[in-house]
């Protein structure tokens, strides 16, 4: 392994959630031959000083559950994928400013989704949410445990974004030995539409795909290609379908920087309302130095 290499980043904060969320990211981390941070954030020092023990109470305070929660964490991700390098960090602040941050020196972070049951259930997590519209690194979230074998899925659209998630994809795919599918939603228009441009449409979508399924054979010449050219007056509905069988969907996020950034609708949706993992493309940011303090020492 390259000991320079960016670490895969996954937030643990003791839910089932965050529990399949380590696992994904351990084994993703394993094959992918990366190091694994195991990150809790805890709010507790903002407001208190009172962070225990309590005296006469043995394994009592806040710090205490605190260390117990990450040290759980590394467990799980240790049992998940035996002889992985895995750090833990434990980071006062709020889960998404913290992650955030962070990420900017992550080769992937990844986040469970947490929803509240029926159908707000498929409402993913706002820390989820806030690291896919401004991490500084790809993001990954985890609903399930991807079956093995399961492809990766691609979804493109000719944009850059769309582009930069294929090649995502495609070392993701070689990594995991799994088949790459690459996905175009082209249009499903109206008769009357369809009447006045038969030709220009059908043609559109198939560059779009040739050209990425092209672009993949580049990226990874070994890879195992599948083409699905879909049409739908819903491209979100036809990705959501996808979802729930793949290792996971890949897409690009697309906005505009800062406090001001924005999610695309497609990719916004697909984020809510998926039953499977999916994995935004962002543009990676030079690493930097400032990050979160640490309470206490990283321990490996």
């Amino acid at each position: 392994m390259n000991g320079s290499a960016l670490p895969v980043l996954v937030g643990y904060d003791g839910s089932d959630e965050a529990d399949t969320a380590v696992r994904w990211a351990a084994r993703y981390a394993q094959r992918s031959s990366l190091p694994l941070t195991v990150v809790h954030c805890w709010i507790w020092p903002l407001f208190t000083h009172n962070l225990g023990p309590v005296r006469g109470v043995e394994g009592s305070g806040l710090r205490h559950a605190a260390e117990t929660a990450l040290e759980e964490g590394r467990q799980i991700a240790v049992e998940a994928a035996p002889g992985l390098a895995v750090e833990t960090r434990l980071v006062t602040g709020y889960p998404a400013a913290v992650m955030t941050t962070l990420s900017r020196n992550a080769s992937m972070v990844v986040s469970g989704s947490r929803g509240l049951g029926g159908f707000l259930g498929q409402l993913v997590g706002s820390v989820s949410l806030h690291l896919a519209a401004g991490a500084h690194c790809p993001v990954a979230v985890i609903r399930q445990t991807a079956a093995e074998g399961a492809s990766v899925v691609a979804a493109v659209d000719g944009s850059g974004e769309s582009l930069g998630a294929l090649v995502l994809a495609c070392r993701i795919a070689s990594q995991q030995g799994a088949v790459l599918e690459v996905v175009h939603v082209g249009q499903d228009l109206p008769a009357s539409l369809l009447r006045r441009r038969t030709q220009q449409v059908p043609q559109q979508d198939e560059s779009i795909l040739r050209r990425a399924v092209d672009l993949a054979h580049a990226t990874e010449p070994e890879l195992t290609i599948k083409e699905v050219p879909l049409a739908s007056r819903s491209v979100p509905g036809s990705l959501l379908k996808l979802t729930g069988d793949a290792f996971c969907l890949v897409m690009g996020a697309k906005g505009v920087g800062g406090l001001g950034t924005r999610l695309g609708s497609t990719v916004h949706a697909v984020l809510h309302h998926s039953n499977g993992n999916v994995v935004i493309w962002r543009s990676t940011a030079a690493p930097a130095t400032d990050a979160p303090g640490d309470e206490g020492e990283a321990q490996q």
